[in-house]
């Protein structure tokens, strides 16, 4: 849109459409035309769009209050945090969470609180953060020294020291990492945005040695897989990773802003008024719109259509890398697929989008599909389907 070009700050190259309205696992433009969303606002509307249950909480608190701020309690944060914790291991363990607005914010404040832990245990040099090449914290500076991405580094200066990268599923470089000013090592267990980068069971292993052999924390960046998108709530758990500190946003406000850390009653003893807070986290109407989406995704009828649509869409892009020869290896875990390509993946996406289908791209070469939670059978097929016609302007045989 030309308004967007004239008001708006050029730092996002936008796809030439301008959406008026969406429906469930649909998006509807200015002319009428619609698109099977395969994006989810980056993995943001688990529950697709206009969701009533989101839209019934949102107007009641709406109708209530829009702010307090965190100097008072806040009925619609407790019950989130609550449920939060009782579906994960930090339930059982007492541990306690912290609100905020965004995945990046999550990151910082997990970072804060694993120095502060070694702070308070009198291991004041204990503040380098182990974490990943190809990784994605966020973009503050912060979570963004965390990145292992250099490119989006350049032009901003130095990045906050005590950060090391070490390559992804390296266990042996890992073991040499970790020292004795090792605060944590931070993942993702699902490398998302960077390329869709599995983990090894090796590598998962080793983490959850070191961390008992040094006595290092971990933190675990649930904020794009986690929320059902893995089909569980928590991916960390279901991969075995052995973490002090989680980190939540995307899908946690059922839409709306909201980041959260999750911690261990010990990391959580040591925290003390002023050490961190915000002004926004923990927003009682995004608060009520997550609670309201987590009481539908945690539910185990709706985790098994994440997992047979799992099924479902693995089985009919095996068959289309097979035809295609420019498509490579499938990667993913639940709704979330990466797909290799050596075709330019920004040519597929526009390609996906002329045939009304939205997906995405991760890393340099790979293709990212991240529909909503609440596909049905028949929109899978019909992504399918729009995915083999978008592919079919490509050479069968052209690598």
């Amino acid at each position: 849109m030309k308004q967007d070009i004239e008001f708006l700050a050029p730092l996002y190259a936008k796809a030439d459409v301008n959406f008026v309205k969406g429906k469930g696992a649909w998006l509807f433009d200015s002319k009428g035309k619609e698109y099977l969303d395969f994006a989810s606002g980056i993995s943001v509307n688990a529950l697709g769009h206009s969701h009533p249950a989101i839209i019934k909480a949102i107007k009641k608190q709406s109708e209530k209050f829009l702010h307090l701020s965190n100097l008072f309690p806040n009925e619609p944060q407790i019950k989130l945090a609550k449920k939060m914790l009782s579906l994960t291991k930090f339930g059982k363990e007492k541990g306690k969470a912290f609100f905020c607005n965004s995945g990046a914010e999550a990151n910082e404040a997990a970072i804060k609180f694993a120095r502060k832990y070694f702070f308070s245990k009198g291991e004041k040099n204990r503040v380098e953060i182990i974490s990943f090449v190809n990784s994605f914290h966020g973009r503050t500076y912060g979570s963004l020294a965390a990145t292992g991405q250099e490119k989006l580094k350049i032009g901003f200066g130095a990045m906050p020291a005590g950060f090391k990268h070490v390559e992804w599923n390296d266990a042996e470089a890992l073991k040499k990492a970790v020292g004795k000013n090792t605060a944590a090592i931070m993942l993702e267990p699902v490398v998302a945005e960077g390329g869709v980068l599995m983990p090894s069971k090796k590598f998962i292993k080793t983490i959850n040695d070191l961390k008992k052999q040094n006595g290092c924390l971990v933190v675990a960046d649930e904020i794009q897989m986690g929320v059902g998108r893995c089909g569980a709530i928590s991916c960390s758990e279901l991969y075995g990773i052995k973490a002090d500190i989680t980190t939540w946003a995307k899908p946690l406000g059922g839409g709306l802003p909201l980041g959260m850390v999750l911690m261990s009653a010990d990391i959580a003893k040591n925290l003390q008024p002023g050490d961190h807070g915000t002004t926004f986290g923990g927003n009682p109407v995004s608060c009520a719109a997550g609670l309201a989406a987590l009481e539908i995704i945690s539910k185990p009828k709706f985790l098994k259509n994440v997992l047979e649509r799992s099924v479902q869409l693995r089985a009919g892009l095996e068959v289309l890398a097979k035809k295609y020869k420019f498509l490579g290896e499938i990667r993913g875990e639940g709704l979330l697929f990466g797909i290799e390509t050596q075709k330019p993946v920004a040519d597929l996406v526009a390609a996906c989008r002329n045939q009304r289908l939205l997906v995405l791209r991760a890393g340099t070469n790979v293709l990212r599909l991240l529909p909503p939670l609440t596909i049905t059978k028949n929109e899978a097929k019909e992504a399918l389907k729009r995915m083999e016609t978008a592919f079919s302007i490509f050479p069968l045989d052209e690598k």
